[in-house]
């Protein structure tokens, strides 16, 4: 599906009373509540926009979590899950940039998306699945993009690596991916053998084998004990979002660009 919203899918979308996107509103409301820094009006434009864009793609309800790190809005506004309406928790103070996100610092900071695929999953499921984000490309070492905490079942690694896994043990995905050059990235899996990668608004698929969903939360700019020392701008997991890829690289790019 397109970007384009039909005139029935505009006014489900626009049902909240001051014209934005009740699901989008209902994050401003959760920051407000919270006392966090809202982002500035021309922002939450576009970020309700993204919203309304994500949906007309069939994404926004394919995720089980979502988190925008690249606001004009507060640090705690960035944290905030915009599927789940919880918070995700910055460790070890990694950095935050007005509309870029939070930056690792290669040996303890990152970011705790207190989401456990295991017990946390709703979409996310073994042979349906995905995760990623956006990425600063600086990529001064080969640290995860996104991992847990021990097992290594999901992993995206930070460059050109083999090191790629989304609920499997001890095996990678059956070919490399050049992640190093990419920020929008992503593991699909679409069966119990298949899955793919995504980089922009590309796919690559491949063989990879599922085994157990990892049970316990994932993290972005860490994985085990390796931490990255770039920057992450979004993060989001869900159900496999192959054939929305595209979609969803646009809507994004739409956002980032705009600000």
């Amino acid at each position: 599906m397109g970007l384009i919203l039909s005139i029935e899918n505009t006014i489900a979308a626009y049902n909240a009373p001051n014209g934005l996107d009740a699901d989008y509103q209902a994050v401003l409301d959760y920051g407000t509540a919270q006392g966090y820094t809202l982002p500035s009006a021309s922002q939450q434009v576009l970020q309700n926009q993204l919203v309304v864009d994500l949906k007309a793609a069939g994404v926004w309800s394919k995720l089980d979590t979502f988190a925008v790190f690249a606001t004009d809005g507060d640090s705690d506004f960035a944290l905030i899950d915009w599927i789940r309406l919880t918070d995700y928790t910055a460790v070890n103070s990694p950095t935050f940039t007005t509309n870029e996100g939070f930056q690792g610092n290669g040996t303890s900071s990152y970011i705790n998306t207190n989401y456990n695929p295991s017990t946390s999953g709703v979409n996310y499921t073994l042979n349906d699945a995905c995760f990623g984000g956006v990425k600063n490309i600086n990529t001064a070492n080969s640290g995860y993009f996104s991992g847990c905490s021990v097992s290594g079942r999901n992993l995206i690694r930070g460059t050109s690596s083999a090191n790629n896994r989304i609920n499997q043990g001890n095996n990678n995905f059956s070919i490399s991916a050049n992640f190093g050059g990419f920020n929008f990235v992503a593991l699909h899996r679409d069966s119990s053998t298949t899955g793919a990668f995504s980089y922009e608004n590309t796919i690559v698929t491949a063989a990879a084998n599922s085994t157990i969903i990892e049970n316990s939360n994932q993290f972005v700019l860490r994985s085990g004990t390796l931490y990255a020392n770039y920057g992450a701008r979004m993060f989001f997991m869900g159900a496999n979002l192959i054939s929305e890829n595209t979609d969803f690289y646009n809507a994004w790019n739409n956002y980032y660009t705009s600000l």
